[in-house]
């Protein structure tokens, strides 16, 4: 949704006219497509046929997709169908025409307004996933989409969903997560909570606010490390330009232990809006 790789490599998959790739991924490609039953552009995400990991997983998806299409936010991309098929298995999304967050963090100018404001959306729609039942389980700066009036829409959460039963069953239903923003507890094999989101969040406001990682280290095993042992230098301290307030914030939400973070994303919104008083 957030890129142009041009024309797709097939044109159609069931009943929708495939226009263009917008997005390739571990779970599967992207296509920018127009619903020839309904009318409407949409995104059909066609998964890779390894992405799930037995029958389980499938299932469980399936079910979890059923409720996803009830949600309607704002500031969460909306899902419209699941289809198991004989052309592959796909997930029908709402088309959002604009960049991600990881393109806004490379090329927007400094407004620490401006970004302050993306993160109460984003706090927002991740707060009502958590209400729900669920968590992300893998947010990052390129699940986060913009449409091009500029409204933040977290997208992909249902690549993992509630994950509780999964993972009694499937020992590998934590690895499909990215290793720069996974919390320490799941890197420890610990159930997905909430918290864990919140982490995902913290060190994707890190590069928000810093413009770099907050490890920046060159192999999976010292990046683990540094995830369960390592403080990262304070976002203030990275950046001038981000105030003293902000960087307490996010350092909190990286905090090695769940249970010292911030208790949801309403209680993290409120803290921000506070920063937004003082500072702006």
């Amino acid at each position: 949704m957030n890129q142009d790789l041009g024309l797709p490599d097939k044109r159609a998959l069931y009943h929708f006219k495939l226009e263009r790739t917008v997005g390739r991924g571990g779970s599967g490609t992207v296509y920018r497509a127009v619903d020839t039953k309904k009318g409407g552009v949409v995104a059909v995400k066609l998964f890779h046929s390894t992405f799930f990991r037995n029958r389980l997983h499938l299932r469980e998806y399936a079910r979890s997709v059923k409720k996803f299409r009830k949600w309607d936010h704002p500031n969460v991309v909306r899902v419209f169908d699941f289809i198991n098929g004989d052309e592959g298995i796909c997930l029908i999304e709402e088309f959002v025409d604009g960049p991600s967050l990881k393109w806004y963090i490379g090329n927007r100018p400094w407004d620490l307004r401006e970004r302050l404001v993306i993160v109460a959306q984003i706090c927002n729609g991740l707060q009502y996933i958590h209400e729900n039942g669920f968590t992300h389980h893998d947010l990052k700066p390129s699940n986060i989409l913009f449409t091009r009036k500029g409204l933040a829409k977290i997208s992909d959460y249902s690549l993992s969903g509630a994950g509780n039963l999964l993972s009694l069953f499937d020992s590998g239903a934590h690895e499909q997560v990215t290793p720069m923003f996974v919390a320490p507890e799941l890197i420890e094999k610990e159930k997905a909570t909430p918290r864990s989101d919140i982490y995902s969040l913290g060190v994707t406001l890190y590069l928000l606010f810093t413009g770099r990682v907050p490890f920046e280290v060159d192999n999976l095993q010292q990046l683990y490390h540094c995830h369960l042992h390592a403080t990262p230098d304070p976002p203030a301290q990275v950046n001038p330009d981000c105030p003293y307030g902000l960087s307490d914030i996010i350092m909190k939400m990286m905090d090695k232990k769940p249970e010292r973070r911030f208790d949801n994303c309403d209680q993290l919104r409120i803290a921000l809006a506070d920063i937004g008083r003082s500072r702006i």
